[in-house]
């Protein structure tokens, strides 16, 4: 019975042109409508160093707007660096050997978190511990595994270069990503 009385709406929306434009409408409109959902940026942070350096109180910082909480992610650092980093400095022993930063999250609703991150990106023979692609070694580095965004806001991010000389060398970029974002 129900699809007869369907059919039968379909022929009489036929038969009208200004009913059937009107259900067309409303289709287009609900699809639009259903399309534009907030979708979840994946991108926390992003930059580019001018000249391969980056300078030890250059504080990276960047507002991460969660559309949908709560929600969890992986927190992952993309990083690229050249055959540069950091052998310009003669004297290259101990901390040197790591790529250390501290990372800062202030949440909407006002608190905080802050947590130093030490990644060895040579080996212990001074090897890069990546395959050289287009001049440049490409690291995807761990930082939050199911990061929880319980509140809908602004989170506001802040990564400082701890490194001990100043400047770093050899950074091309470094990239903060949402990944396996789940609501």
């Amino acid at each position: 019975m129900q699809i007869v009385n369907l059919y039968a709406v379909f022929m009489r929306i036929g038969k009208d042109k200004k009913c059937f434009w009107a259900f067309i409408a409303l289709i287009i409109f609900a699809l639009s409508f259903a399309a534009c959902t907030k979708k979840q940026d994946p991108v926390v942070l992003s930059r580019d160093f001018q000249e391969e350096k980056w300078d030890r109180f250059d504080f990276l910082e960047a507002t991460y707007n969660v559309v949908k909480a709560p929600m969890t992610a992986d927190l992952v650092m993309d990083i690229e660096v050249s055959d540069v980093y950091p052998n310009i400095y003669p004297y290259h022993i101990g901390e040197d050997e790591f790529f250390v930063i501290v990372m800062s999250v202030k949440g909407p609703d006002g608190g905080n978190r802050s947590r130093e991150y030490k990644f060895r990106l040579k080996d212990r023979d001074g090897n890069f511990k990546s395959e050289k692609v287009n001049g440049y070694y490409h690291f995807e580095l761990p930082l939050i595994s199911e990061m929880s965004f319980n509140e809908k806001g602004d989170y506001y991010f802040k990564v400082e270069n701890k490194y001990s000389k100043d400047p770093l060398c050899g950074i091309k970029s470094l990239n903060i990503n949402c990944l396996k974002i789940n609501n």
